[in-house]
């Protein structure tokens, strides 16, 4: 689970107040590739570890599932889907099945939460597949409503010849607009327009840490 004060609670919690204006429940879909940490963030949200998370290829969650919470007098239903380019199903199924579960029990749909890991070298071409799998089943609306998330952001580190926190500070910012850039254009090939794409929220989550020596500790 996340700890107290990190990046994704400060990002939920503005979403929050965002959402939940003139609202009384929420419902939440996080998505990705298998291994991005969407139980984690599950467990972030809930304050629970309720949502089991794995650490094998195959990952933990099969089925769409569902969690609920309640926050500052608001129910939130959290829909937990099963991990996207996964080498045991394909993504047509698996995001079909997403489809028909949320048109039986969610009426609507707030909030599309999709999972990126960074820290890897670079966005991969099966997860820019997926997005457009999605697009496909659920139509380019779906991003509308849309925000990515970074995950394991806490695990990039800048290169070790930054000596300073504010050097620091803007390559990890150059980090996420690399990303960015990469998802905007899958966006736009999924059919969003340009300016829509730029407006969707990229995120990073993760412990933070506020000062580069917290984050090579000696």
């Amino acid at each position: 689970a996340m700890a107290t004060g990190s990046v994704l609670e400060k990002g939920l919690h503005f979403l929050f107040k965002t959402l939940t204006r003139g609202c009384d429940s929420i419902n939440i879909l996080l998505t990705g590739k298998t291994g991005v940490g969407k139980s984690s963030i599950i467990n972030a949200i809930i304050g629970n570890n309720l949502a089991p998370e794995g650490k094998d290829l195959y990952g933990v969650t099969r089925e769409v599932k569902s969690y609920k919470t309640t926050v500052n007098d608001v129910n939130f239903e959290i829909w937990d889907s099963p991990g996207l380019q996964d080498i045991t199903e394909k993504d047509d199924v698996i995001t079909e099945r997403i489809k028909k579960t949320l048109k039986q029990n969610c009426p609507h749909l707030h909030l599309l939460l999709y999972c990126i890991r960074m820290d890897r070298d670079r966005v991969e071409v099966s997860e820019l597949e997926a997005i457009k799998q999605l697009s496909q089943v659920f139509t380019p609306k779906i991003w509308d409503t849309a925000v990515f998330a970074l995950t394991f952001a806490n695990r990039v580190l800048p290169p070790s010849e930054m000596d300073t926190d504010e050097q620091a500070a803007e390559w990890f910012k150059k980090r996420i607009k690399e990303f960015q850039e990469v998802i905007v254009r899958a966006l736009v090939e999924s059919g969003v327009p340009q300016d829509k794409a730029r407006e969707v929220p990229v995120i990073p989550t993760g412990y933070h840490k506020s000062t580069r020596q917290m984050l090579n500790p000696r």
